[in-house]
Parts: C-alpha cells; sequence; structure tokens
C-alpha cells in the first residue's frame, strides 16, 4: 500500500518546487524528504522526476501521479476535518479568507459580534486576492473563503451573504460634492482613481460603470491609498458601502460620498467552500451573525457581481 506521507510530500514538492522549501513544510529534513520519494519510485516502479537538474522538473508518468496524490491528501484532510466537525462543529479553528477590499471593514463591522456568538471557533483571518484565494480554497490551504462570485466553481459551493451597494468618494470641493446621486451616464468621460490591477473590486468597479481604461486617472495599492488622495481633493473614486461607513465613522469630513443610481450598483458578497468540506456548518453559522449586523439590502439595488 502507498503511503498517505509519501505521497504528501510528493503533492509539497509539487507546489514548492523546491525540496528545501517542501521539507520545511512537510516538517521533515532534506534528506528525509528525498529518500522517501525515492522510496516510492522504487515502490511504483516508474520514474518521478528528472534527474541532474537544478529545478524540480516532473517525469510525464510523474506529473499525473502527483496530479491525483494531491487529490488523495486533500481529501485524507477532509476526512479528519468530518470527524473532528461531527463532535463539535463550531469549535476549534477555521481558515478564513476574505478579499483586500472586504476584509478590514466586513471584520470590523462583524468581528465582535463573531467573537460573542461563536466564542469556540477560532479564526485564522488570511487577505487573498481572488485568484490565490479560489487556489488556496481548492489546494485546502484555506478552509471557507469570502468573496464575489459570480459563477458557479467546480468543487466548490456558494452561500450568498449580502450585495454591497457601491459610492462615489469625491473631495468636498469637487464639482459634485453638492449632488444627490450619480448615475452611469455621468461617469462616461469621467477619470476616477482604482485600485491596481489585480485587485478584483477595480475590475468590478470598471465593468459595473462602464467605464473605459483611458476613464482611470490613478492607480491606487489599497482603498486607504484612494482614501488619502480624494480627501486630498485629488479627484474621485467609487467605494463599497462598508468601506464608506468605516471612513465616515472615523470621522473624516473631507470627503462627500455620492450614491450611483438608475439602478443601484452592487456587487454580491458570497461564502465559498470546497463541496465535500466539514466547515459548512461554520459558513451557515457565520452566515447568520453576519448577517444579523449588516445593512439591509436597499429593493432597487441592481447586482452585477464581476468575479476576476
Amino acid at each position: 500500500m502507498l503511503s498517505l506521507k509519501d505521497l504528501s510530500y510528493l503533492a509539497a514538492l509539487d507546489e514548492f518546487r523546491h525540496f528545501g522549501k517542501a521539507a520545511a513544510a512537510c516538517y521533515v529534513s532534506q534528506p528525509t524528504l528525498s529518500g522517501q520519494l525515492k522510496k516510492l519510485e522504487h515502490q511504483l516502479g516508474v520514474q518521478l522526476l528528472e534527474r541532474g537538474s537544478n529545478t524540480v522538473i516532473f517525469t510525464y508518468v510523474g506529473w499525473e501521479i502527483v496530479q491525483r496524490a494531491k487529490t488523495m491528501v486533500l481529501q485524507a484532510r477532509e476526512m479528519e476535518e468530518l470527524a473532528r466537525a461531527s463532535i463539535a462543529p463550531l469549535n476549534g479553528r477555521l481558515k478564513l479568507a476574505i478579499i483586500p477590499s472586504l476584509a478590514p471593514y466586513l471584520m470590523a463591522k462583524t468581528g465582535p459580534t463573531i467573537n460573542a456568538a461563536l466564542p469556540q471557533l477560532k479564526i485564522e483571518l488570511y487577505e487573498l486576492e481572488t485568484q490565490e484565494l479560489l487556489r488556496q480554497l481548492k489546494s485546502g490551504d484555506i478552509d471557507v473563503g469570502i468573496l464575489v462570485v459570480s459563477q458557479a466553481q467546480a468543487g466548490l459551493r456558494s452561500l450568498s451573504l449580502w450585495q454591497e451597494t457601491f459610492w462615489l468618494a469625491v473631495g468636498q470641493n469637487h464639482e459634485w460634492a453638492q449632488k444627490t446621486h450619480v448615475t452611469r451616464v455621468d461617469l462616461e468621460g469621467t477619470e476616477l482613481m482604482l485600485l491596481t490591477e489585480g485587485h478584483c473590486l477595480a475590475d468590478q468597479a470598471q465593468q459595473l460603470c462602464q467605464l473605459k481604461s483611458q476613464s482611470q486617472a490613478f492607480r491606487g495599492a489599497s482603498l486607504e491609498t484612494l482614501k488619502y488622495m480624494v480627501s486630498a481633493g485629488n479627484g474621485a473614486t467609487l467605494v463599497p458601502q462598508l468601506c464608506m461607513d468605516a471612513w465616515t465613522n472615523h470621522g473624516d469630513d473631507k470627503i462627500a460620498y455620492i450614491p450611483l443610481t438608475t439602478p443601484k450598483q452592487a456587487r454580491e458578497i458570497s461564502f465559498l467552500a470546497r463541496s465535500g468540506s466539514a466547515y459548512w456548518p461554520c459558513v451557515e453559522a457565520l452566515h447568520q451573525v453576519m448577517s444579523s449586523v449588516l445593512p439591509e439590502v436597499s429593493q432597487d439595488t441592481h447586482n452585477v457581481p464581476v468575479l476576476i
């Protein structure tokens, strides 16, 4: 019988493509990892890795086997999780990842309520951009994600949490500061400051409001960067509701917030977990707790979620 531990070494080597890093991740020495992989090759009767190269290169059959090894290791981990969760589903550790444009504002809004309602649930929080979040969720490195989901993901199960509206943020001296609302038509040709490429919020804002690339006046690394640019009178940007609430609560009176209407623009925030995950009771519990403190969704909100 194949050793699950040996298969986990093989999966780690595929992930890190470096013997030393793979060994460290498996908490063994590099000679131990190398020796166990040679034993695995002998047991299977095939060569898994090309020899004489400074980089880790799998043979064709090695690549095929490592894909199956990763699946087996993940399934074994889920069996252990299922056993633990069946005893006390809301006790223990949960690795939760949230996209950067949402994480600090959502947890500031819901964190105290979560701690009070689920005191035995120890959440390890990660801030990951969409593509990396999906990769780590599928590989089993995290347990649950909260992000913008536009379409079904193979092997993953979703639960809608909330529709978050967008607002236009401008400086108090901006020509639009006294407007009661802004439409898509108003924004055509307007230069806006957005997040840098790779942040899903930038793509969501651009598509929701049908902005063109030439309408981007500045690319910021974070929403906080955009906040300081706007408060200094350097232009306008689009911000999601929880971000706006946080900025308002901190007493920043240099920014005016204008609703986007006809129709209102929003993104759908959802939980995402593996289809066979033992953590689904945690997802349902978090959904109930977070929903109790998030603002009610307006009936005229137009939901156009985008996942990049």
